[in-house]
């Protein structure tokens, strides 16, 4: 039996990514993706059964790396203001910065305080809308690949529950944001669409004949869409 290698998996990846991006699924071959890795196409089958594993895995790979982004994001730690205004709602053995953040969401029970965890929440997603748009101007095939995926036959509930579970802590964010009060009480799908979907939109207008969004109007859409799903005071 042939040692499987890591680099060489790694890089079917990418090819993947790159030739679905660039060209779609019809069109992106075994034999293409393995040529464009650099590689033989029987090499691709020691990694990956057939084409729709290594989509698959491709997606899962490009799901990861986009989750990974918001998350770090939106678990930086709060403003020092923040946390001392905080205070009376993290425990003393509270592990991490998102335990503060849900329990000042918990316990937002007057005028003072839920604007204190409004202001929290909105900062911490508008960290996460930064984080993400400055990963789509980088790597924009992740968010080509991914869009594509999403839309097509690849995608089954499998896949979506694995990705759920990925994003537990963002997920859980905006349970308990509609649960405060701070969010609306709207499905999580369109909170979903109005907060990030939208980068999607906004990052793939530039690839057209649209001139490129200035960050200002990132700013800009970032607002729109925090209006879209917060409640209104």
């Amino acid at each position: 039996m042939r040692h499987r290698d890591e680099h060489k998996q790694q890089a079917l990846l990418e090819a993947t990514l790159t030739e679905v991006s660039e060209h779609g699924f019809a069109v992106t071959s075994v034999a293409r993706i393995a040529k464009a890795a650099g590689m033989s196409p029987g090499t691709v089958y020691l990694y990956y059964r057939d084409k729709e594993a290594l989509l698959e895995a491709t997606f899962m790979e490009v799901a990861r790396r986009i989750i990974d982004v918001a998350i770090e994001a939106f678990s930086a730690p709060l403003s020092s203001e923040a946390s001392q205004s905080s205070e009376a709602f993290q425990p003393s053995d509270a592990p991490d910065h998102i335990v503060s953040l849900e329990m000042m969401m918990s316990q937002a029970s007057s005028e003072e305080t839920l604007g204190a965890a409004t202001h929290q929440l909105k900062s911490a997603l508008g960290r996460v809308w930064r984080a993400l748009v400055s990963l789509g101007h980088r790597e924009p095939a992740l968010f080509r690949f991914h869009d594509q995926f999403l839309h097509s036959s690849h995608m089954h509930e499998s896949l979506k529950i694995a990705n759920q579970e990925k994003a537990a802590v963002l997920l859980d964010a905006f349970a308990m944001g509609k649960q405060s009060g701070i969010l609306k009480q709207i499905d999580l799908v369109l909170i979903e669409i109005f907060l990030f979907r939208t980068i999607y939109s906004l990052l793939q207008g530039e690839g057209c004949q649209i001139p490129p969004i200035s960050d200002e109007s990132f700013d800009q859409a970032f607002e729109m869409a925090w209006d879209a799903i917060a409640q209104r005071p």
